[in-house]
């Protein structure tokens, strides 16, 4: 019976377990290159970046209303 539960383990259990870690350091590995374009990201807003964005999105709104309102922008 001991001999049974063993190669279970060996065979059945262990492999499992070992596909799990490996998924979860690459998960843990694409988490951090996410965590660190976000603080780049915030990091750039915090230096006045995000004046540029709200710029760049009040342009494109206008683009957006003049060509959706027949040319004519509110």
């Amino acid at each position: 019976m001991s001999r049974d539960i063993e190669q279970l383990v060996t065979h059945e259990v262990i492999p499992v377990v070992r596909a799990a870690l490996r998924e979860t350091a690459e998960l843990r590995s694409a988490v951090q290159v996410l965590a660190d374009r976000v603080d780049r990201l915030v990091g750039e807003l915090a230096e006045g970046e995000l004046v540029e964005v709200a710029r760049l999105a009040a342009r494109a709104l206008r683009v957006y209303q003049t060509t959706h309102n027949g040319g004519a922008t509110r």
